[in-house]
């Protein structure tokens, strides 16, 4: 059944989240609030401007959305940078399997295009997808279906042979509402939400091959 994987990216591949709640934390503090891990917990999975609604609501700023983004952008950018990122594991043992399985690999992430380009070059990986879908291609962000049957288009594979792999609750509900096979990969910041709309739930995408690929390879 599954034809294709599409990955997120921050959380899920990489963790850069720890990146974004500096560069929050940053922002907060020069206004005297606090970022909490409620905060972060409620903010996760969400592109930009969305993202930024909430931290605005939350903490009771007087900036717009957009001002608060461009600044977090701007700190976020210097911090990715300067930062040495890992693979989360199981990561590249699974795209050498897609490659031994020839099944293509996409990326649907909320980031900005430049920031996915870093990361894969950091990774050491950019060369390895198919297609690449950022949120700010879409017209609606996640938890719309948007960005995954975009992604689904470009790698040219119907959604319901698609294994979407996120680590949000947000991302989960885009590639469930794209008609895909949902599977949750939570981290340190979203494990605990509600990942009841999953397919499955693995701890680590080292669970792929034995426990996702077994499952739909009986069906």
């Amino acid at each position: 059944m599954i034809k294709a994987i599409i990955f997120d990216m921050d959380g899920l591949m990489v963790d850069t989240e720890y990146l974004y709640s500096i560069a929050l934390q940053k922002i907060a503090q020069k206004r005297g609030k606090d970022f909490t891990l409620t905060l972060k917990k409620a903010m996760i999975g969400r592109q930009g401007t969305s993202s930024m609604d909430i931290f605005k609501e939350r903490l009771g700023l007087e900036e717009t959305a957009e001002e608060l983004l461009t600044e977090r952008e701007c700190i976020y950018g210097d911090l990715l940078h300067e930062a040495e990122l890992v693979p989360m594991p199981g990561l590249l043992e699974l795209l050498l399997l897609a490659d031994d399985m020839a099944i293509p690999v996409a990326i649907a992430s909320s980031s900005q295009e430049r920031w996915i380009g870093i990361v894969l070059n950091k990774l050491g990986i950019n060369n390895r997808f198919k297609a690449i879908v950022s949120g700010y291609e879409v017209k609606n962000s996640k938890p719309y279906p948007d960005i995954y049957l975009l992604a689904a288009e470009r790698l040219g594979i119907q959604s319901q042979y698609c294994l979407a792999l996120e680590d949000t609750p947000v991302g989960i509900e885009a590639a469930k509402r794209a008609g895909m096979i949902s599977v949750a990969v939570p981290n340190k910041y979203s494990n605990g939400l509600d990942f009841s709309m999953a397919d499955m739930v693995i701890i680590s995408l080292k669970d792929v091959e034995n426990e996702v690929f077994n499952k739909y390879a009986e069906m």
